[in-house]
């Protein structure tokens, strides 16, 4: 029988507990941007909220379902680590990592921006989720560097540690600039319904989305619509290459990372999923790869890739780099030889994040 409902996702059944008769899951029913413990018994009934703490709960139960240790986060607080009874009640912390004065984190804590996580709703009625850092000190407009993804399986907005790229984002708040974020229909973290207007049109609500968020920028009293870059990694780099062809009115510059520009190229279990089959579905993957838009490119676009990357393969960005070539219109490129999808490696990644801030700085009016 169904035990939950309503318009939020079930992630995980994280334990059932057969002797008492009950079902642990995680899921979203207070907000998609957290991630909470909750339980409902077998029989159904009332379910009832476990983790109180407002942010982001990764739960391993016991395998008799006593106790649980809880991966908590929100987007202020590093990752903390705790022992529960099942009932929720914590027994003892196993990494509290509090930022106190020997913390890497406390030297930079009085310049910490705490975003701000809320919602819009667009002319169609959707409601869509953005992530917003605002400099401590505005003085008049300033520059805005939009993230995304904007793919399945992977969300952007949540209250929950931003790892290394949380910490770019506050680099660049201290710089001046306005840091976005949105979730758009497609991604992870609303459900089925959310997701299904990709199917076969990949590369098109999407971006639709994106724009109605550089629109909600743009009514911001401290925001330069005419400085407005875009940055994303992966199915996020597709999305920047999308939004800088066919979007050049809202996007002055945009850094493409190890993007998919055609979907002909990519893993068919992904891809077929959400495109249908390449033959019987050519016209889709045609309006569905950035090549038939590069012409429309306005602004300046950077694009960097791993030269070993076995998941978006180099040739994604080569073929691009022809295209463009062929077209006679001028962009940047990094390579990373020997590295993959990741461009992993501290000195590389250092090496990365110096090079997507530069190339902002020089083209959004920073330097």
């Amino acid at each position: 029988r169904q035990l939950t409902s309503g318009k939020w996702i079930v992630d995980k059944i994280e334990s059932i507990d057969e002797t008492n008769q009950l079902i642990y899951f995680t899921g979203r029913a207070d907000t998609p941007t957290q991630r909470h413990l909750y339980k409902v018994g077998l029989n159904g009934g009332a379910i009832q909220k476990i983790t109180q703490r407002s942010g982001f709960h990764g739960i391993s139960f016991s395998d008799d379902a006593s106790v649980y240790v809880d991966s908590f986060s929100t987007i202020n607080t590093p990752q903390q680590v705790s022992l529960h009874k099942a009932s929720g009640e914590q027994l003892t912390w196993l990494s509290q990592n509090l930022v106190d004065n020997n913390h890497p984190l406390k030297p930079y804590e009085k310049d910490w921006v705490k975003p701000t996580i809320s919602s819009f709703t667009t002319d169609d009625g959707t409601e869509l989720f953005y992530r917003l850092y605002k400099p401590n000190t505005v003085q008049g407009k300033h520059p805005v560097i939009v993230y995304q993804y904007g793919g399945p399986g992977a969300q952007v907005v949540t209250d929950s540690w931003g790892g290394n790229r949380g910490l770019l984002m506050q680099y660049w708040v201290s710089k001046g600039y306005v840091v976005f974020s949105l979730d758009n229909r497609g991604s992870e973290g609303r459900g089925k319904a959310f997701e299904n207007p990709i199917y076969k049109k990949m590369g098109s609500i999407e971006l639709a989305d994106q724009i109605e968020g550089v629109k909600f920028l743009q009514a911001l009293p401290y925001v330069d619509k005419d400085r407005i870059g875009v940055y994303g990694h992966s199915y996020g780099g597709y999305m920047t290459l999308m939004a800088m062809f066919k979007g050049g009115d809202y996007y002055a510059a945009g850094v493409a990372g190890a993007p998919v520009t055609d979907w002909a190229l990519y893993d068919t279990h992904y891809t077929e999923r959400f495109m249908g089959h390449p033959k019987t579905d050519a016209d889709a993957y045609l309006a569905s790869a950035v090549f038939p838009y590069a012409k429309d490119l306005k602004g300046d676009l950077l694009i960097y890739h791993g030269m070993a990357d076995d998941n978006v393969l180099f040739t994604h960005s080569t073929k691009l780099y022809k295209h463009l070539q062929d077209l006679s219109i001028p962009f940047e490129s990094m390579d990373y030889p020997g590295k993959k999808h990741s461009i992993r490696g501290k000195n590389t990644g250092i090496h990365l994040y110096k090079t997507i801030t530069n190339f902002f700085d020089k083209h959004l009016g920073m330097d």
